[in-house]
């Protein structure tokens, strides 16, 4: 994860025709209205919309509607920040969409040293998770092709600083094996290795592809660990053996998983400086307070 080069927030201002406040937002989306002469300008960093939105935007939100810092939110630092998923993105990727229309309440700036030391308690928490919902970290639902490992491993010694060390009898019976398996996996390379292979070869380009395939690839059945967990979460799924405080997020669903990690990372990062109205149990669904400011996408 890399630093922002960038200030995070821009804290520009949309407002409704009678102008009211309806949400902040960057200037690239400020842009978005204007060019279609959507809004007015109002000064540098605010709109007014020029149509009656459908929807009340932000204005019953106060966590929306504030100004944001460009600070760490654990150590105050102005310097490399990051924005942190306090949801961690393999577990938000698998909620449905009202829910991550909402992830803007869990993205929050932190510095580079904040988020290093933190994220070290939020590999335990994700360990734990797997233990408990029986997700491995990994995912599940692998295939090992043994025949690729083989010939991956002849391929790269014909191919080594050693190759022509190696006694002509063991060089064809490591050239036999990759022919071999590349003839049964033909279906795998490129064109003209094809070619090459169907001629009976297995030149240094046949080779090469085949140090470059991986010998573990998912089955068309895989699982994510993340998907794993959140459908047992929204499914209300419990695992035998699972512990009490998991037990009570697939009780409480998804609510209770968000809630989870946003308390995890009040308790473990030790925040100083979050947002006003930032709280740990905000609802997860837009409800009736969806954003529908546009005659069109603004995406």
């Amino acid at each position: 994860m890399n630093a922002r080069a960038k200030a995070i927030y821009e804290n520009c201002r949309v407002l409704d025709i009678t102008g009211k406040l309806l949400f902040r937002t960057s200037q690239k989306r400020l842009d978005w209205y204007l060019v279609r002469s959507l809004a007015s300008r109002v000064d540098d960093r605010t709109i007014r919309l020029k149509f009656a939105n459908k929807g009340v935007g932000r204005q019953n939100e106060p966590f929306y509607l504030q100004d944001m810092r460009n600070e760490c939110v654990i150590c105050g630092t102005l310097n490399d920040l990051t924005m942190h998923h306090v949801v961690p993105h393999q577990y938000r990727q698998y909620m449905e969409e009202k829910i991550k229309s909402r992830s803007s309440h869990d993205l929050l700036p932190v510095c580079m040293v904040c988020h290093d030391t933190y994220e070290r308690h939020a590999v335990k928490f994700k360990k734990h998770l797997s233990e408990c919902f029986d997700a491995p970290l990994g995912g599940r639902g692998w295939i090992e092709r043994k025949d690729i490992g083989r010939a991956k491993l002849a391929a790269s010694a014909l191919l080594g600083k050693g190759a022509a060390n190696i006694p002509e009898s063991r060089r064809r019976a490591l050239h036999d094996i990759a022919h071999g398996v590349a003839e049964s996996r033909l279906d795998l390379f490129s064109t003209g290795a094809k070619k090459t292979i169907s001629a009976g070869g297995a030149d240094a380009s046949v080779l090469r592809e085949l140090c470059e395939m991986e010998v573990r690839v998912k089955a068309p059945g895989f699982q994510s660990h993340g998907e794993m967990v959140v459908g047992a979460v929204d499914a209300g799924s419990a695992v035998e053996g699972m512990c009490r405080n998991c037990n009570g997020l697939v009780r409480g669903g998804l609510m209770a998983f968000v809630a989870a990690w946003r308390k995890h990372f009040v308790e473990h990062a030790r925040p100083t400086r979050l947002p006003e109205h930032w709280d740990t149990d905000y609802p997860i669904h837009d409800g009736d307070q969806a954003e529908e400011c546009s005659g069109g996408s603004s995406k």
